[in-house]
């Protein structure tokens, strides 16, 4: 193997690795909602896009974000996995089902001939379906609140699978072809090395209330892949990317006013609640 094409490697494994563990840190350190926005952000998908994008024609960029997006419908199908069982089985089975889930889901997908149209309406659909199976969830509190002091390897091995698998994608991509080279840089290796991580820390409960924050993000994602399919060939590679991860952040600046009002709106109920409360108990008592 000539060395260029090693340092090569090694540049493409780092950049990955030190945005995904950067953000899964973050992601642990915070509450639920801002931990769910921070993973559904583009950090695997990104940085192997970005390598993509220096070695293929914009062509090739907007055939693989079709088959990023018709992934994205079995990403959300791996979120509710993980949501649904990790309070019903041990966390490896968890994971195990969730990744099976995946494989399975993604293999007739790739069956499938699909058009722009479609898969969009996949995408709705499985999201609708999803969230409305977890809506119950309360997205409140924190999710590092008993957690485990982190050990030695954790961090290390969250970099080695996200870095692994960015280097796989991009360096098969000249062999997969677009369709399945987009398919494959959505797989979930961000999300799995989370749940490697949170599920035995924090517990099941809080693991399912992070994913289930980050379903909810996830429309935004689907959103940047749609229009970096639209985008990438009219605008070329660089500037299809760059309206993408406008439009995820847009989404994203979106879910935050709505957060925050809804954040306003209940703490507004809670304190006329507690001035009523505050009336009833001082008024004078009347004769019957």
């Amino acid at each position: 193997m000539p060395l260029p094409f090693v340092f090569i490697v090694l540049i493409r494994a780092a950049a990955a690795a030190c945005v995904v563990v950067s953000a899964s840190v973050l992601a642990e350190a915070v509450g639920p909602f801002w931990g769910g926005l921070i993973v559904s952000l583009p950090i695997s998908a990104g940085p192997a896009y970005v390598m993509l994008g220096l070695q293929h024609d914009p062509a090739f960029i907007a055939a693989g974000a079709l088959g990023s997006l018709a992934a994205n419908a079995v990403t959300i199908l791996y979120l509710l996995a993980i949501i649904r069982l990790a309070p019903r089985l041990r966390w490896p089975l968890t994971l195990f089902g969730a990744l099976t889930l995946w494989f399975a889901a993604a293999w007739l997908i790739r069956q499938m001939a699909w058009t722009f149209a479609g898969v969009c309406l996949l995408n709705i659909a499985v999201f609708a379906g999803a969230l409305s199976a977890t809506s119950r969830i309360r997205l409140s509190g924190t999710i590092n609140a008993r957690a485990a002091p982190r050990r030695w390897f954790e961090l290390p091995m969250r970099a080695l699978l996200v870095g692994s698998l960015t280097t796989t994608v991009v360096t098969a991509s000249r062999w997969l072809g677009p369709s399945l080279t987009g398919m494959a840089a959505v797989f979930p290796i961000a999300l799995t090395g989370l749940a490697l991580i949170v599920l035995p820390r924090v517990g099941s409960t809080a693991s399912a209330v992070l994913f289930s924050s980050t379903l909810r993000a996830m429309p935004g994602f689907a959103l940047a892949l749609a229009v970096l399919h639209l985008a990438a060939e009219p605008l070329g590679t660089w500037l299809g990317m760059l309206a993408a991860l406008l439009a995820q952040l847009a989404f994203s600046a979106v879910l935050l006013l709505a957060h925050r009002r809804r954040r306003g709106h209940g703490a507004t109920a809670l304190s006329h609640a507690a001035v009523r409360r505050a009336a009833t108990m001082s008024a004078p008592t009347g004769h019957r």
